[in-house]
């Protein structure tokens, strides 16, 4: 690993390691968007959020909305690989986006995988593990997560 590599690694790990834990959320959401992630206003998320990435190179999309919430324990899946394992060879890495749209809140200790968008307005209850798109102003829940009900948004302002 050449010494450039090797710093831009470093800077970007020590951004997450003391940014997206910081115990201020404020913290928090600055350190995401020191990390190239696009985040929306009034954005809260618990000090626990673990994000997958390579620190290295594309580290995958993640776009937050306005006035998300995002709940303790809460994994987003941006990018995942084999490491060291024999099969990394016949297994490419994957990297794609998360979309969280307006308004949305993801519950305690949910698993968010790459590729998934969920809508505006939707609640994913927690523990659950959201493998595909979530369409807007639904409540989601389990594993694989499963539109369970609708929200009747013409009342929310």
């Amino acid at each position: 690993m050449g010494i450039i590599r090797f710093l831009k690694r470093a800077k970007y790990a020590i951004i997450y390691k003391r940014g997206v834990h910081f115990p201020y959320s404020k913290i928090r959401i600055r350190a995401l968007r020191k990390l190239g992630y696009k985040v929306g206003r009034d954005v809260y998320v618990a000090p626990d959020l673990q994000i997958t990435m390579n620190y290295v190179g594309n580290h995958g999309d993640l776009r937050i909305g306005d006035r998300v919430a995002i709940g303790p324990g809460v994994i987003l899946v941006l990018t995942s690989h084999a490491n060291y394992s024999k099969v990394r060879g016949v297994m490419n890495e994957k990297k794609r986006s998360i979309i969280l749209h307006n308004d949305v809140w993801i519950g305690s200790g949910v698993i968010v995988m790459q590729g998934v968008t969920i809508g505006e307005g939707a609640v994913i209850g927690a523990g659950s593990v959201v493998t595909k798109d979530i369409p807007p102003y639904s409540i989601a829940v389990g594993n694989p997560c499963k539109v369970i009900k609708t929200i009747n948004h013409e009342n929310i302002d």
